[in-house]
């Protein structure tokens, strides 16, 4: 193992800091609970270790190991990817690339396979993950003056309550609704978003391209998720309107106890005492607010696809407001074999439609994401295809059935090695209407001469990268005598 490959395994004292200080703070929390005096004891602590007298020792515990899991399979997986799947990701594509270009490979892939890559990510992710956990898991909010937990009544902030803080001295049991509602949505937001990351990095790990900007993306998804469905929860008031207004109210309740204490002897009285029952808890806890931390989580879950069709419907209206004004880019769903989750991967990249991804260089893409050179190979020909074409590239592709410039350049390259015009082979082909024959003509005979330019610079690039390759070799022979041989 040369240098370059030990020097990834080397990691200086400070990066092992990112496993070690959120295990430290969880462990002390879990022998505080089992060890540490409470306020029982009567020492009534006023910073972080309050936290291990707040619940049962069992279930803290418990809650504690969920919380150190939660929190270090950031760095883990960071850093088993780092010595394992960056090595067999260099293997690969130094059997994809073209060689003269193998060494651009090897000496971008060492930059990346070191620690210190992802360490701003990978620390900015792992606090916010323990942030995030801690709300969910550890603070357990109290509702009476001898209860132990936060008292939000305290420390609820605008951002918790918004205009719903002046309920505390007007109407404190709406306040604490409106407290809880607000932290549900808060904290099942934070948990999709985080379902949402651990599945991202699970895929990315497995395919070969967990990179920091995997870590910044999981981080930043967390905090707008939360804060979205945080803002979602305040638009809940105008959904418990229809339970509120539904309501039987106390004079609907007395009536049907004096209904259940006339008739108790009645063979129905257990079903109206049920019905009653569900009546007296949606008064209490309507029944729509259960669907809070459900819409929340998918919130979380689903950030972008919810942005993207808010987008796309706007897009749409000011199409129709103002007629001729949008973006004239083409879609990357339009080339072959692109999925959704392809799209965002190469939009983190700057890639965000085909005119972009036509100038691409499919190396440097191979080495910044998972796919394999010759895939990102096809599609960067394709979007060449399609940005010329513009919006008669599906139908040209379904006529003719050639989907790259490449495949085009060959297609006419061997026509006219049998003294064929390959231009005129295809008019007919495409043109469904006489008049379009000239127009199709002149396009394919434009795309010809692009083609030719594209390949002679092509060669000529060739012949400067060998050039100093082979005086390299003809001074290697030199050196070892070949040249001083007789013919």
């Amino acid at each position: 193992m040369d240098q370059n490959d030990t020097k990834k395994y080397d990691m200086p004292w400070y990066d092992w800091l990112v496993f070690a200080v959120p295990a430290l703070f969880i462990i002390g929390l879990g022998v505080e609970s089992a060890l540490g005096p409470g306020p029982a004891d009567g020492v009534i602590h006023r910073d972080f270790r309050a936290i291990a007298h707040w619940f049962d020792p069992i279930v803290f515990q418990y809650n504690l190991v969920m919380a150190l899991l939660t929190v270090l399979v950031v760095p883990s997986l960071a850093l088993s990817y780092i010595q394992t799947m960056a090595t067999r990701k260099e293997r690969r594509l130094q059997h994809e690339v073209p060689f003269e270009r193998r060494a651009e490979v090897r000496r971008r892939m060492m930059r990346r396979a070191s620690f210190s890559t992802y360490r701003g990510s990978v620390w900015l992710t792992t606090t916010v993950v323990l942030l995030g956990t801690s709300i969910l898991l550890l603070f357990k909010p109290v509702f009476t003056d001898g209860g132990v937990g936060v008292d939000f009544s305290l420390g609820a902030n605008m951002l918790t309550m918004g205009p719903f803080a002046e309920l505390y001295a007007k109407n404190p049991d709406a306040y604490y609704s409106h407290l809880i509602r607000n932290l549900t949505a808060f904290q099942f937001g934070f948990l999709g978003a985080y379902v949402y990351f651990i599945g991202a990095v699970v895929r990315a790990y497995f395919t070969m391209d967990l990179t920091s900007h995997t870590f910044v993306d999981g981080a930043i998804r967390m905090i707008v998720a939360s804060i979205l469905a945080l803002v979602l929860s305040f638009g809940y008031d105008f959904l418990l309107l229809g339970d509120i207004a539904s309501d039987p109210g106390p004079v609907a309740a007395a009536g049907t106890g004096s209904t259940e204490s006339s008739s108790a002897a009645s063979p129905v009285s257990e079903q109206t005492e049920r019905q009653d029952l569900a009546q007296e808890m949606n008064r209490v806890l309507p029944a729509s607010l259960s669907l809070l931390p459900i819409v929340a989580f998918f919130f979380g879950f689903y950030p972008k696809r919810a942005a993207l069709a808010l987008e796309r419907v706007a897009l749409k209206v000011m199409r129709n407001i103002i007629p001729g004004d949008g973006y004239r880019a083409l879609p990357l769903s339009m080339l072959a074999g692109m999925s959704y989750a392809h799209e965002l991967r190469l939009e983190r990249e700057g890639f965000d439609n085909v005119e972009n991804l036509s100038n691409a260089d499919a190396v440097d893409l191979a080495v910044r994401t998972c796919f394999s050179y010759p895939q990102l190979k096809q599609w960067i020909d394709e979007a060449w295809l399609a940005s010329h074409l513009r919006e008669d590239y599906p139908y040209f592709v379904r006529r003719s059935g050639l989907s790259t410039g490449e495949e085009l350049r060959y297609f006419l390259s061997a026509c006219d090695a049998n003294n064929v015009d390959g231009v005129q082979q295809l008019v007919p082909a495409l043109s469904v209407e006489p008049a379009d024959s000239a127009s199709w003509k002149l396009r394919l005979a434009a795309l010809k001469i692009l083609l030719d330019k594209n390949a002679g610079e092509e060669e000529c690039g060739k012949a400067e990268e060998s050039e100093p390759k082979q005086r390299h070799i003809v001074s290697l022979g030199v050196g070892l005598g070949v040249g001083e041989r007789s013919p």
